[in-house]
């Protein structure tokens, strides 16, 4: 008896959690003009961050036939950046496809319009309004669980009433590695924005794994951002047919300052890709091994990168196949006061008895803003 319970249990958790391959799995899906993320850790819980339905077409038909080719049958939890219609407008449509089984973070508060009511209506009574230090944690009884922690919302703590200000910021911890997803949040003191970002971003920390905020507008990842994080990939959620001219040059310039490596899921309709340091691939899958030192990102038409994980860079396959070492980050003189990521166009005048790199930045040093990009 005890044997064909066991068995029956085995065969119910192929069923709920056919999606599962041992990994932690980030898929960034391609919505057009939109956000949508699905986390699902090495034992099968799945995470949604956002579902937006696409500003032109009104259309969910995307991300309900992507969740539905992984075999998705239920989203355990739900983390809502903002109110918008293109992070939550799909959201009703995935859950009649695939219920909520848990709670649904937000940042509380209410927001006028149908999508609002249509998305708080959809998700009911599992409604939670999100604190900062809240966190969800998933394969909880292993040794390698994953961790998401609610960081900053509404503003943290700057009066705005920019629904992209408030958006709710959280990171993602599995081992070593840590990503975050920020919604729209804004980076830009303008008549209409308000700079968040330079306050959360010490909270955050590192990040292997960045979605840019608000698809690379203009107004988000400032130099502080960027500094304080220091990602090693960005994730541009953008669609072809935006009116928005996402991806903006400036937002693009910044990250590639950064020695960022970035990830569109479409063109877009604002700055062309730097061949080298952009990559258009439709929906981008972040995967990362229990204990690895390395996670992959694969594109929809299959290109796969391997990644060191703490700020590394690529690591190319060598002709042997396995990985070569991996590429410095930072770069300085041991003359000057000032860094500067390893792609500055300076760092080529430094005398090479002075030069040192590191993957991490020099503790007695700033770093060179604004610095001018090698290009090939």
């Amino acid at each position: 008896m005890k044997t064909r319970f066991l068995l029956l249990f085995q065969i119910l958790a192929v069923v709920c959690y056919g999606q599962a391959n041992g990994k932690l799995q980030i898929h960034f899906m391609d919505v057009d003009q939109g956000d949508g993320a699905l986390l699902i850790s090495p034992g099968g819980e799945t995470v949604l961050f956002d579902a937006g339905k696409d500003l032109k077409l009104r259309d969910c038909t995307k991300p309900l036939s992507y969740l539905d080719q992984l075999g998705i049958k239920q989203i355990d939890y739900v983390v809502v950046s903002h109110y918008h219609f293109d992070h939550i407008g799909c959201i009703p449509d995935v859950l009649r496809q695939a219920p909520l089984q848990h709670d649904a973070l937000d940042r509380g508060d209410h927001y006028p319009g149908a999508t609002y009511d249509t998305y708080v209506a959809a998700v009911g009574n599992h409604r939670k309004t999100a604190n900062p230090g809240d966190t969800i944690q998933l394969d909880a009884s292993t040794a390698t669980p994953v961790v998401i922690n609610v960081i900053a919302l509404n503003g943290d703590g700057i009066s705005t009433t920019n629904e992209n200000d408030l958006s709710l910021t959280a990171t993602i911890t599995f081992g070593q590695f840590h990503s975050e997803i920020g919604g729209d949040l804004s980076g830009d003191n303008t008549a209409n924005y308000q700079d968040i970002e330079t306050t959360v971003a010490p909270q955050v920390g590192h990040v292997d794994v960045y979605k840019v905020h608000h698809h690379c507008s203009p107004h988000s990842t400032n130099e502080k951002w960027l500094h304080d994080t220091s990602p090693t990939v960005g994730i541009v959620s953008t669609g072809d047919a935006n009116g928005y001219g996402h991806p903006s040059a400036d937002c693009l310039d910044r990250l590639h300052q950064a020695g960022v490596q970035t990830y569109w899921t479409e063109h877009g309709h604002g700055a062309e890709p730097v061949p080298g340091l952009d990559e258009v691939g439709g929906n981008i899958v972040v995967q990362v091994d229990p204990g690895a030192p390395t996670f992959t990102v694969t594109t929809g038409g299959g290109h796969v990168r391997t990644f060191t994980i703490a700020g590394g860079t690529p690591v190319m396959p060598s002709a042997g196949g396995s990985p070569a070492p991996a590429l410095s980050k930072y770069a300085w003189s041991t003359k000057s006061t000032k860094y500067h990521y390893a792609n500055c166009d300076y760092v080529q005048n430094i005398s090479p008895e002075n030069l040192q790199q590191g993957s991490k930045p020099p503790k007695d040093k700033t770093l060179h803003t604004n610095c001018p990009l090698v290009r090939h």
